[in-house]
Order: C-alpha cells, then structure tokens, then sequence
C-alpha cells in the first residue's frame, strides 16, 4: 500500500507533463517566424544565408552614405559581379553601377554628389519592413490603393507604395498588361488587387533642401 500512490502520483504527474507539451509543441510550430536580416542573424549562424532588409535607411549594407564607387561596392557584396555601366534615358545618360550576387541578388545603384542616392533591387532575398518579398501579390501587403502612386517613365505602369514612416522606401508592385492611369494617380484598387505582385524595392534619398 506503501508504493501505490508514489506510483499513482508519478503516473499522474506524467500524464500532466505531457499533456502541458503537446499543445505547446503543435502551437509552437504555427508561430510566423519573420525571415532573418543581416541585421538579426545570431553571431553563431555564419553558415546561414541571411535576407537583405530594405527599409527606410536603405537595403542590406547599402545606404545614402555609401560611396558611389565600383570599389567599395565590391567589398560590401563580396562574391558578386559589379560592373558599371550607363543608363540610357531620355535627356541624357546616367552613370550606374549593377550588382548580381547569390541567390539571385539584383541591384542597380546610381549615385547624386558622390554617395549612392538610389538603390533598385529587382532581385535576390530582399524583405521589405513586414516581411514582404519580391513577387508577393498586393493582396498580403497590407496597402491600400490610396497609399500608392502610378509611376512614370521606367515605372511607367506600376504602383509605388509607401508607408508614412518609410516615405524613402517604395514597394513597386506591377501587373500582367500594367496598371492603367496617369503617372501621379492613384492605381485602380480592384485591379491592384487581383493581378498586384511586388515587381521591386526602390530606395531614394531624401533631397536636400
């Protein structure tokens, strides 16, 4: 009679245990963890491919205090092909310098008083402030229409979003057939909708006054 209830009890007590897991365990597996930056990766995880955050202050390593040179492009994306070359627009050519790296990586740099001032990333894993990655459909962004503007010339055809505390990050979204309307309108909501993807990040500095 001794031995029944410290057997009882740690039966009991397993039972508890077990039961306390369980639900923990199938909850843990369901949390949304966001993707890693270069700026969150642990010290330990050198081996892991880190995403580029693109957010208000520029995308991965690169910023508005950037040197807007073929060199020190080079050293921050080490294991990618830069090369410079000119961008063909209307008016006149635009010195840039492009950079295809792992994964895909794609950027296009141009430059203002020798420090990057615009960055386009049309490639690569590139997350945006809420996780947001290149061709993710409008409809998970969280945007409304009224938050984006039609671009012209090269944007000719595309929403660019922002929010009011990221005014120098733009989500570029296109659509198959490109979105309709004048450059500075708002895009059409209901076809932003149903055929918006996220097409790139465009980073601009802001302008000195």
């Amino acid at each position: 009679m001794k031995t029944s209830f410290p057997l009882f009890a740690g039966a009991l007590l397993g039972s508890l245990i077990l039961a306390a897991c369980g639900p923990q365990s199938e909850k843990a597996d369901k949390v949304q963890v966001a993707p890693a930056t270069e700026a969150t990766m642990p010290a330990d995880a050198s081996g892991a491919v880190p995403a580029w955050s693109a957010s208000n202050d520029g995308i991965g390593p690169i910023n508005g205090a950037t040197a807007f040179d073929a060199a020190t492009v080079t050293a921050l994306l080490p294991g990618s092909e830069i090369k410079t070359a000119y961008l063909h627009e209307e008016g006149g050519e635009t010195p840039i310098i492009t950079a295809y790296g792992p994964q895909e990586l794609s950027l296009e740099l141009q430059g203002a008083k020798g420090k990057v001032s615009r960055i386009l990333a049309q490639g690569g894993p590139v997350v945006g402030p809420k996780g947001e990655k290149i061709m993710d459909s409008f409809k998970v962004s969280g945007f409304a229409a009224t938050d984006c503007v039609l671009g012209a010339d090269r944007m000719s055809g595309a929403a660019l979003c922002r929010r009011a505390d990221a005014p120098n990050l733009a989500l570029v979204y296109g659509a198959p057939g490109e979105l309709k309307g004048n450059p500075g309108d708002a895009p059409d909501a209901a076809a932003l909708a149903e055929k918006g993807f996220l097409r790139e990040f465009l980073w601009q500095a802001p302008i000195a006054n």
